[in-house]
């Protein structure tokens, strides 16, 4: 009452926010008490030894990080954990840099390396925002899900290198994506986030690399990473037969016979097996 005179307002019950923001974030969240090993296989470097079961990632691919993206993920890390009611243990909030930022302005956030490319900072302020910083890094294969968008080339392409030489399963759709992104990265470059990197383009382009790449492939090199039982799912049993010779025949026969545990002279003994 008394600022009412001077014509200052005085508001009690006060909306903040407004409408709840959209925050330009990824939310993983984990069913279980740790990581699995699938998991871990991809998830990036300090994501992966957090003992958290929620992880916040803000992506900054064309802007570097500065203060207001850290203060932006600060807030973003009280906000989630006040409304989910978690304490800081069981969340963690990551920032994800492209672009390397300057020693000197890690210097002033007070963020140190403890370990290639994860950065940590012990002022209160940021203690709970982690950085990773692509650039740095390892091109692991594990890494190498987010090292696809690091600023500088030769990271890129090793990223690409370690995810071709992994041995973890990877859907046709994401095969699609890796194509449309490296296709993209390589005609632009660095390029505008918001304009090139959408979902739906990369997966365009992607499938139809893809689908070029299988139109001229080998028989060989289409089969080449597939498992016997694979090479063959969906043939009915005489397709499976189809391009056998004799010799071939009569051995398949006799390997069933003992799978089946049909001795000789027993049922359907033959050679030539049935007419």
């Amino acid at each position: 009452m008394s600022l009412a005179p001077v014509e200052i307002t005085v508001n009690v019950e006060v909306d903040l926010l407004g409408e709840s923001p959209k925050a330009d974030i990824l939310l993983l969240r984990r069913e279980g008490e740790e990581w699995n090993a699938a998991q871990r296989a991809r998830l990036p470097d300090g994501v992966r030894d957090s003992a958290a079961g929620h992880a916040l990632l803000e992506f900054k691919y064309t802007e570097s990080v500065n203060e207001t993206a850290l203060a932006q993920a600060v807030s973003y890390d009280h906000f989630y954990r006040q409304a989910q009611r978690l304490s800081e243990e069981q969340a963690i909030t990551v920032v994800l840099s492209a672009r390397t930022p300057q020693t000197t302005r890690l210097a002033e956030w007070g963020y140190e390396e403890m370990q290639e490319g994860v950065f940590r900072s012990p002022l209160p302020l940021l203690r709970r925002v982690w950085l990773l910083v692509l650039n740095d890094l390892p091109p692991t294969p594990h890494n190498a899900f987010v090292k696809l968008f690091a600023s500088r080339e030769q990271e890129r392409k090793a990223a690409f290198g370690a995810l071709a030489a992994t041995e973890v399963t990877m859907s046709p759709q994401l095969h699609a994506y890796m194509f449309g992104l490296q296709e993209t990265l390589e005609v632009k470059g660095e390029i505008d986030m918001a304009e090139m990197l959408t979902p739906d383009k990369i997966m365009e382009i992607g499938e139809k690399i893809r689908q070029r790449v299988l139109e001229t492939a080998t028989p060989e090199e289409k089969l080449a990473g597939l498992d016997p039982q694979e090479r063959l799912e969906g043939l009915e049993p005489q397709e499976r037969l189809e391009g056998l010779t004799d010799a071939e025949r009569k051995l398949l026969f006799r390997l069933l016979r003992e799978e089946l545990g049909i001795p000789p002279g027993g049922e359907g003994d033959s050679d030539g097996g049935t007419a």
